[in-house]
Protein backbone atom coordinates (compact mmCIF):
# COMPACT_ATOMS: atom_id res chain seq x y z
CA UNK A 1 0.00 0.00 0.00
CA UNK A 2 2.83 2.32 1.06
CA UNK A 3 4.39 1.67 -2.03
CA UNK A 4 0.97 2.08 -4.93
CA UNK A 5 -0.80 4.34 -3.18
CA UNK A 6 1.66 6.44 -0.98
CA UNK A 7 2.94 6.81 2.86
CA UNK A 8 0.56 10.11 3.89
CA UNK A 9 -1.99 8.50 1.83
CA UNK A 10 -1.63 4.64 3.56
CA UNK A 11 -3.11 4.98 7.43
CA UNK A 12 -2.57 3.19 10.07
CA UNK A 13 -5.89 1.81 10.13
CA UNK A 14 -5.88 0.69 6.22
CA UNK A 15 -2.26 -1.15 6.98
CA UNK A 16 -4.12 -2.83 10.16
CA UNK A 17 -7.03 -4.00 7.98
CA UNK A 18 -5.17 -4.95 4.96
CA UNK A 19 -2.68 -7.21 7.60
CA UNK A 20 -5.88 -8.87 9.05
CA UNK A 21 -3.87 -8.19 12.51
CA UNK A 22 -5.32 -5.90 15.65
CA UNK A 23 -3.94 -2.69 16.26
CA UNK A 24 -2.23 -3.48 19.42
CA UNK A 25 0.34 -6.42 17.45
CA UNK A 26 0.97 -3.89 15.11
CA UNK A 27 2.52 -1.89 17.56
CA UNK A 28 3.78 -4.57 19.41
CA UNK A 29 6.00 -4.54 16.55
CA UNK A 30 6.15 -1.11 15.72
CA UNK A 31 6.08 1.58 17.88
CA UNK A 32 4.91 4.62 14.80
CA UNK A 33 3.63 4.88 11.38
CA UNK A 34 7.56 6.18 11.15
CA UNK A 35 8.78 2.65 12.02
CA UNK A 36 6.61 0.70 10.23
CA UNK A 37 7.65 3.19 7.00
CA UNK A 38 11.69 2.46 8.02
CA UNK A 39 10.67 -1.39 7.87
CA UNK A 40 8.80 -1.17 5.26
CA UNK A 41 12.20 0.71 3.15
CA UNK A 42 14.43 -1.65 4.72
CA UNK A 43 12.85 -4.95 3.26
CA UNK A 44 12.97 -2.68 -0.39
CA UNK A 45 16.74 -2.00 0.37
CA UNK A 46 17.86 -5.40 1.43
CA UNK A 47 16.38 -7.05 -1.77
CA UNK A 48 18.01 -3.71 -3.51
CA UNK A 49 21.75 -4.38 -2.11
CA UNK A 50 21.27 -8.42 -2.67
CA UNK A 51 20.72 -7.36 -6.74
CA UNK A 52 23.27 -5.21 -6.16
CA UNK A 53 25.77 -7.95 -5.01
CA UNK A 54 24.47 -10.70 -7.31
CA UNK A 55 25.76 -7.45 -9.94
CA UNK A 56 28.46 -6.79 -8.64
CA UNK A 57 29.84 -10.66 -9.64
CA UNK A 58 29.62 -9.57 -13.27
CA UNK A 59 33.86 -8.34 -13.98
CA UNK A 60 32.54 -6.42 -17.32
CA UNK A 61 31.32 -2.64 -16.14
CA UNK A 62 29.24 -2.08 -19.13
CA UNK A 63 27.50 -5.85 -18.80
CA UNK A 64 26.73 -4.59 -15.24
CA UNK A 65 25.05 -1.71 -16.10
CA UNK A 66 23.45 -3.35 -19.03
CA UNK A 67 21.56 -5.86 -16.65
CA UNK A 68 21.50 -3.53 -13.84
CA UNK A 69 18.95 -1.02 -16.10
CA UNK A 70 17.69 -4.46 -17.80
CA UNK A 71 16.22 -5.27 -14.58
CA UNK A 72 14.86 -1.48 -13.95
CA UNK A 73 13.11 -1.78 -17.36
CA UNK A 74 11.48 -5.07 -16.95
CA UNK A 75 10.22 -3.67 -13.16
CA UNK A 76 8.89 -0.41 -15.18
CA UNK A 77 7.15 -2.22 -17.64
CA UNK A 78 5.25 -4.50 -14.69
CA UNK A 79 1.47 -3.37 -14.11
CA UNK A 80 2.11 -2.61 -10.82
CA UNK A 81 5.02 -0.39 -11.11
CA UNK A 82 5.11 3.10 -9.24
CA UNK A 83 8.21 4.57 -9.69
CA UNK A 84 11.53 4.02 -7.26
CA UNK A 85 10.15 3.42 -3.66
CA UNK A 86 12.88 5.44 -1.58
CA UNK A 87 12.55 8.28 -4.16
CA UNK A 88 8.69 8.17 -3.78
CA UNK A 89 9.09 8.06 -0.06
CA UNK A 90 11.14 10.49 0.38
CA UNK A 91 8.89 13.34 -0.80
CA UNK A 92 6.97 12.10 1.60
CA UNK A 93 9.02 11.37 5.23
CA UNK A 94 10.48 14.16 7.34
CA UNK A 95 14.05 14.52 6.93
CA UNK A 96 14.96 13.53 10.75
CA UNK A 97 12.77 10.40 10.05
CA UNK A 98 14.20 7.39 10.79
CA UNK A 99 12.49 6.36 7.18
CA UNK A 100 14.66 8.74 6.13
CA UNK A 101 17.90 7.33 7.01
CA UNK A 102 16.58 4.47 5.35
CA UNK A 103 16.45 6.46 1.69
CA UNK A 104 19.91 7.72 2.51
CA UNK A 105 21.58 4.27 3.08
CA UNK A 106 19.93 3.56 -0.31
CA UNK A 107 21.33 6.59 -2.33
CA UNK A 108 24.61 5.55 -1.07
CA UNK A 109 24.40 1.72 -1.95
CA UNK A 110 23.57 2.98 -5.14
CA UNK A 111 26.45 5.34 -5.66
CA UNK A 112 28.53 2.62 -4.34
CA UNK A 113 27.25 0.76 -7.00
CA UNK A 114 27.94 2.67 -9.70
CA UNK A 115 31.06 3.58 -8.24
CA UNK A 116 32.58 0.39 -8.43
CA UNK A 117 31.13 -0.20 -11.90
CA UNK A 118 33.09 2.96 -13.14
CA UNK A 119 36.17 2.23 -11.18
CA UNK A 120 35.44 5.08 -9.12
CA UNK A 121 35.09 7.64 -6.15
CA UNK A 122 31.27 7.51 -5.17
CA UNK A 123 31.59 11.32 -4.85
CA UNK A 124 32.77 11.82 -9.02
CA UNK A 125 30.71 13.28 -11.11
CA UNK A 126 30.08 10.35 -13.26
CA UNK A 127 28.80 8.59 -10.61
CA UNK A 128 26.16 11.30 -9.29
CA UNK A 129 25.32 11.52 -13.53
CA UNK A 130 24.28 7.87 -13.20
CA UNK A 131 21.90 8.07 -10.11
CA UNK A 132 20.75 11.03 -12.09
CA UNK A 133 20.19 8.36 -14.40
CA UNK A 134 18.26 6.27 -12.49
CA UNK A 135 16.13 8.86 -10.90
CA UNK A 136 14.82 10.36 -14.04
CA UNK A 137 14.68 6.81 -15.30
CA UNK A 138 11.87 5.93 -13.17
CA UNK A 139 10.22 9.20 -12.47
CA UNK A 140 10.05 9.42 -16.53
CA UNK A 141 8.66 6.04 -16.68
CA UNK A 142 6.22 6.01 -13.88
CA UNK A 143 4.46 9.49 -15.16
CA UNK A 144 4.82 8.53 -18.49
CA UNK A 145 3.91 5.01 -17.79
CA UNK A 146 6.53 4.12 -20.53
CA UNK A 147 9.34 1.80 -19.73
CA UNK A 148 11.28 3.01 -22.97
CA UNK A 149 12.66 5.47 -20.47
CA UNK A 150 14.84 2.96 -18.45
CA UNK A 151 16.51 2.21 -21.85
CA UNK A 152 17.30 5.58 -22.55
CA UNK A 153 18.81 6.02 -19.25
CA UNK A 154 20.67 2.85 -20.25
CA UNK A 155 21.77 4.15 -23.05
CA UNK A 156 23.21 7.37 -21.37
CA UNK A 157 24.89 5.53 -18.78
CA UNK A 158 26.71 3.84 -21.30
CA UNK A 159 27.44 6.49 -22.55
CA UNK A 160 29.17 8.18 -19.36
CA UNK A 161 31.02 4.77 -19.27
CA UNK A 162 32.50 4.84 -22.39
CA UNK A 163 32.96 8.65 -21.71
CA UNK A 164 34.99 7.95 -18.38
CA UNK A 165 37.04 4.81 -20.22
CA UNK A 166 38.36 7.49 -22.86
CA UNK A 167 39.24 10.26 -21.20
CA UNK A 168 42.85 10.29 -20.55
CA UNK A 169 44.57 10.00 -17.53
CA UNK A 170 47.00 12.34 -16.12
CA UNK A 171 49.96 10.57 -14.25
CA UNK A 172 50.10 9.16 -11.38
CA UNK A 173 45.76 9.44 -11.25
CA UNK A 174 43.46 6.68 -11.22
CA UNK A 175 40.60 6.29 -13.87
Amino acid sequence: MFYRDGINATGIDRVIAGAGVAKASLYNNFASKDELIAAYLEAHLDRFVARLCELDTLTDPVERLARFFAGLARSAGEATFSGCPFANAAVEVRPDSPAHRVIERFYGELAGFFARALGAAPDDPAVTQLVVCYDGALSAARILRDPSCVAAAAALAQSILTARRARPVAPGATN
